[in-house]
C-alpha cells in the first residue's frame, strides 16, 4: 500500500495552492509538518509543470539530517534522488547547484539573500520551506529574506514560500515574517490531531510542591526587594508603567546600558534580583525528590522523558536515577560532547534506556521516539518552550494509551500554577500536590470510597495501598472500564481490576 497524506494535509496544501502558494502554517509537533511541506512542494511543480528549485532553511545543524531522511523516504514518490540533495552548514560551503538545497540560518544569513535574488531574476521558480520560522523574525536572521526589497513584480511571481512552526506568533511576526513568507493562513493544534488520531491522547498533571520555611522565608525576602527596586526604577522611567509581558522584560535590559548610571544600576540590580528569585524557583530541591518519587510510581516499561532548565539540576537528576535505574538513563543536553550526545539518543531510540533526561536542548527539532511520560522539571513562562515539550509526547504510537505529562510548580510563586495559559478541548488536566508524598484530591476521595466497600465486603486485596499509590499518578483509571478490563489480561491483573473498580467510581460519580 503506497503512503497516503492525512486529510488535514491534503486540505492544507489545497488552501495554500489557492491563495498563490506564500503563507505559514501553524502545526502541533508531531502531526507531520516536514511531510507536509515536502509534498507541498511536489502539488506545486505539478500545478506549474515546470522545475522548482527547493530551498529549506533551517535553525540548527541536526535539522539538515531530519529533512535528507525525510525526503529520501519518500524519495520515489516525491521524485528526488540523493543526488539531488545538497546542503550549507557549518564549514559545508556547498555551491547552491542542486535542485534540492538544505541551509541552516547561521551559516544562511550573509550569502543566501544574494542566491535567492540571483535565482529569481534568472527566471527560476524557487519554493522557500522557512522550518520553524518563528526563529527568522530576529534581526539577524530575517536578512535572508532581504533579496525581496529589490525585486521586479514578474521575479517576486515566481517566488513561493511555506513556513512551518507549532508557535509562529512571535514579536516580529506581522512585521517581518507576513511579509517575507505570507500570512498565516491554516492552524492545525493539539484538538484537531488529538480528534482525528493524528498525535495520541494526553493527560495533563500540574503537580504543586509546597516549599520549605526557609525557602518562604528568602523567597518573601526577595519579593520585597524586587517590589522596592521596581518601584525606584518606575520612578526613574516612568513609561515602564504601560508595558507588560516580554516587552517590559525587554525594556528592562535596555536600560541595563543606559546613560544615566542611576537608571542602569537600578536595572541591574532589579534583573538580578529576578534572576535570584527565579533560581530559588527553579532550583528547588523538592523538584528533584519528586521527579524520582514519580518515577519510581510508573511502569518500570514506561518512556520518559524529563525536561529541565537548568544543566547542573539536570545531572544532579541523572546521577541519582543512574544509581537506581543503572543502563535505563541517559543524558542529553548543550555542554555534552557531540558523540556523547548521539550516543544519548541512539540509547533512547533503540529503547536501551527508557528514560532520558534533556535540559533545554531537546525543546525544538529533533526528530525523537515518542514518550508515555514527560516530565518537566523546571520550566520557563514562555509558552512556545511548554507547547513544544507536550508535543514531544503525543508522537502517534500504536498501542499507547493516553500519554501523561507531569508539570512540577512551587506553589506560592511567581511560576504559573498551570502548564498552559488556557486548557485544550480533549486535553484532561489534573491537580496533584506533593511534599513527602502525593496528593490527589480527586482520586484520593474515589479511592477513599472503595477502600470503605472492600472492607465493608471483607475483601483483601494485597499489597492495596502500593496499588493505590500507583494510580494516583496514572492516568488509567480515566480510562472506560472495558479497556482496563482487556488490559488486565496478562499484565498486573491486581492493578487494572483496582483502577477498572474506580474507573467505575468515577462514571459513577460523574467526575
Amino acid at each position: 500500500m503506497g503512503f497516503s497524506l492525512y486529510s488535514w494535509q491534503q486540505t492544507c496544501i489545497k488552501e495554500w495552492l489557492s491563495i498563490g502558494s506564500r503563507g505559514v502554517v501553524q502545526v502541533v509537533t508531531g502531526a507531520g509538518k516536514t511531510i507536509l511541506a515536502l509534498y507541498a512542494a511536489k502539488a506545486l511543480q505539478e500545478k506549474l509543470g515546470k522545475p522548482v528549485e527547493l530551498v529549506i532553511i533551517v535553525p540548527k545543524t541536526f535539522l539538515v539530517t531530519q529533512w535528507k531522511a525525510s525526503i529520501l523516504s519518500h524519495q520515489q514518490d516525491l521524485g528526488i534522488r540523493r543526488e539531488d540533495i545538497g546542503w550549507v552548514q557549518g564549514n559545508h560551503h556547498q555551491v547552491h547547484n542542486k535542485r534540492v538545497m538544505i541551509y541552516v540560518v547561521n551559516s544562511a544569513r550573509y550569502t543566501l539573500s544574494s542566491t535567492l535574488h540571483s535565482l529569481l531574476t534568472k527566471g527560476k521558480t524557487v519554493l522557500v520551506i522557512a522550518d520553524e520560522c518563528h526563529h527568522y523574525a530576529s534581526a539577524e536572521n530575517r536578512k535572508i529574506f532581504s533579496f525581496l526589497d529589490s525585486l521586479d513584480a514578474k521575479a517576486t511571481k515566481r517566488f513561493h514560500s511555506f513556513g512551518l512552526s507549532a508557535t509562529p506568533q512571535v514579536h516580529g511576526f506581522a512585521t517581518h515574517l507576513v511579509p517575507a513568507l505570507g500570512p498565516l493562513f491554516y492552524t492545525y493544534g493539539f484538538t484537531e490531531a488529538i480528534r482525528d488520531g493524528v498525535i495520541n491522547q494526553v493527560v495533563i498533571h500540574n503537580v504543586e510542591l509546597a516549599m520549605t520555611e526557609e525557602q518562604v522565608e528568602l523567597y518573601g525576602e526577595l519579593c520585597a526587594k524586587v517590589t522596592t527596586t521596581l518601584h525606584r526604577l518606575t520612578n526613574l522611567v516612568p513609561y515602564l508603567k504601560k508595558l507588560k509581558g516580554a516587552e517590559f522584560f525587554l525594556e528592562i535590559q535596555n536600560l541595563c546600558t543606559s546613560k544615566h548610571e542611576s537608571i542602569a544600576e537600578t536595572a541591574r540590580l532589579l534583573i538580578a534580583l529576578f534572576h535570584q528569585r527565579r533560581a530559588l524557583v527553579n532550583l528547588a530541591p523538592q523538584r528533584i525528590t519528586c521527579t524520582f518519587d514519580l518515577i519510581k510510581l510508573l511502569d518500570s516499561r514506561s518512556k520518559i522523558i524529563i525536561f529541565g532548565e537548568r544543566i547542573s539540576q539536570s545531572e544532579e537528576l541523572y546521577e541519582l536515577l543512574k544509581r537506581r535505574y543503572p543502563k535505563e538513563v541517559a543524558h542529553y543536553h548543550s555542554e555534552l560532547g557531540e558523540i556523547e550526545r548521539t550516543v544519548a539518543l541512539k540509547r533512547y531510540r533503540s529503547g536501551e534506556a527508557r528514560i532520558l533526561v534533556s535540559c533545554k536542548a531537546l525543546d525544538e527539532g529533533l526528530d525523537i521516539p515518542s514518550a508515555d511520560v514527560g516530565i518537566i522539571l523546571s520550566s520557563t513562562s514562555e509558552q512556545r518552550q511548554r507547547i513544544q515539550r507536550l508535543g514531544r509526547i503525543l508522537r502517534r504510537q500504536e498501542g499507547k494509551l493516553k500519554a501523561s505529562l507531569f508539570y512540577l510548580c512551587l506553589g506560592n510563586t511567581v511560576e504559573d500554577a498551570n502548564l498552559l495559559d488556557e486548557g485544550l478541548e480533549l486535553v484532561e488536566e489534573w491537580y496533584l500536590s506533593y511534599t513527602n508524598h502525593f496528593i490527589h484530591p480527586v482520586y484520593d476521595e474515589l479511592a477513599d470510597d472503595l477502600v470503605h466497600a472492600l472492607h465493608k465486603k471483607g475483601a483483601i486485596i494485597p499489597g492495596l495501598d502500593a496499588l493505590l499509590d500507583r494510580g494516583r499518578v496514572h492516568s488509567d483509571w480515566c480510562e472506560d472500564p472495558t479497556i482496563l478490563k482487556d488490559l488486565a489480561q496478562g499484565r498486573d491483573e491486581r492493578y487494572y481490576t483496582l483502577m477498572r473498580s474506580l474507573s467505575l467510581l468515577r462514571m459513577r460519580n460523574g467526575v
